[in-house]
């Protein structure tokens, strides 16, 4: 029995005018406070009787920029990691890295430490777009980081883009993937950008400062780039993930097959033998907590109707679909007593699901409206 990892490193230099995601500005100080909380939460959390009878299948540190870290905090960590966990062999270890903060020094460190996958935030290649993101890299420091990490013998790493950006056109989104692509990476996400509440591209957008593509063309970004990729041997086996076959990325594939994962650091969650947590999202509030020796988290009471909701979305989302009888397994009632009957007829009828004994899944035509079709199966 296996779970994955993850850990949420809070810190960055800055913050991206799209992003939504909880981080502080890089203090070392507060750095320090953050990973003795954090190996108190480690320790505290491995005493969970699940935990203690099953084994870490993946790592993977997010953020925030985890290529921030200081190495000899993250050492230590590591060493309470191993010293309260079962670790299995050959752990899939992904660390997510902004590609103007890996020097070699820093990923050769990672390798040492475990590390087998980092991950680099391309985001794009053209450089008016970064800096209208915020982002704080420029092309050349994209290129160097994947160059430093072929140097370094990784064989496993993964490069993140985005779609439908302000100002974006076919010509852009067609160099940034030929760019991508001539990189070599066994792995691409192939993010479509969401407009978040509460950030500084949402306020520009609401204003009319920045015009987003809209949906027609987004679309046809999103379908031209998996014709691309396609072609070039990379495999869809999530709606955003492409890999070269064997290079898909485990941590994730745990998050959209309803696996147990067990999330520390401010904001992270958990998904524990059918039972979720949320952690404190404020730092500071996390630090206090753990000094006193609590842990700093939150138990969801979202009930079964939710978490098959929830299984349903994550699984349309995957190449292999729903499995009816894992689903069946899980909550103890047929994936058809869950959906809107009249709605699945016509979306087989549509082309859009494929239906067989084994499973549910979408069509290639349905992959591009799948959030569309979530919603209509789930009314």
């Amino acid at each position: 029995m296996q779970f994955g990892l993850y850990l949420h490193y809070p810190f960055c230099r800055n913050k991206c005018s799209y992003c939504d995601f909880y981080k502080d500005v890089y203090d070392t100080s507060l750095e320090k406070k953050f990973f003795h909380a954090l190996r108190i939460e480690t320790e505290l959390a491995s005493e969970d009787p699940f935990l203690q009878e099953a084994t870490i299948g993946s790592i993977f540190i997010g953020g925030g920029t985890p290529s921030l870290v200081n190495c000899d905090l993250l050492a230590d960590w590591l060493s309470v990691l191993r010293r309260h966990y079962d670790v299995a062999e050959g752990v899939e270890f992904t660390v997510e890295c902004n590609p103007e903060s890996v020097t070699l020094d820093l990923l050769q460190i990672f390798k040492e430490l475990g590390v087998n996958r980092p991950v680099f935030g391309i985001q794009s290649f053209d450089t008016k777009t970064l800096q209208l993101l915020g982002r704080r890299h420029v092309p050349d420091h994209s290129r160097r980081a994947i160059y430093l990490a072929n140097v370094l013998g990784f064989r496993n790493f993964g490069v993140d883009l985005i779609f439908g950006l302000p100002n974006q056109n076919s010509r852009l989104l067609s160099s940034d993937l030929d760019q991508v692509i001539d990189l070599e990476p066994p792995h691409i996400s192939f993010y479509q950008l969401t407009v978040e509440e509460n950030t500084k591209l949402s306020k520009q957008v609401a204003s009319g400062t920045i015009k987003l593509p809209d949906q027609e063309l987004t679309i046809g970004f999103y379908r031209g780039g998996c014709e691309k990729m396609a072609i070039e041997g990379y495999f869809r086996y999530e709606v955003s993930s492409f890999a070269k076959p064997g290079f898909e990325c485990r941590h994730n594939l745990r998050y959209w097959d309803g696996g147990d994962f067990l999330g520390l650091g401010p904001s992270a969650h958990s998904f524990i033998d059918e039972q979720r947590f949320a952690n404190r999202v404020d730092v500071q509030q996390y630090i206090e907590s753990l000094t006193s020796g609590i842990l700093p988290r939150t138990v969801d009471e979202s009930g079964v109707e939710e978490r098959m909701t929830e299984a349903i979305m994550l699984g349309l989302r995957t190449s292999r679909g729903i499995s009816r009888s894992a689903f069946t397994e899980r909550f103890g009632t047929s994936l058809e007593k869950r959906i809107d009957r009249k709605q699945y007829a016509l979306l087989v009828e549509s082309g859009h699901l494929i239906p067989d004994r084994g499973s549910l899944k979408l069509s290639e035509e349905g992959i591009y409206l799948a959030d569309e079709i979530t919603r209509r199966l789930l009314k």
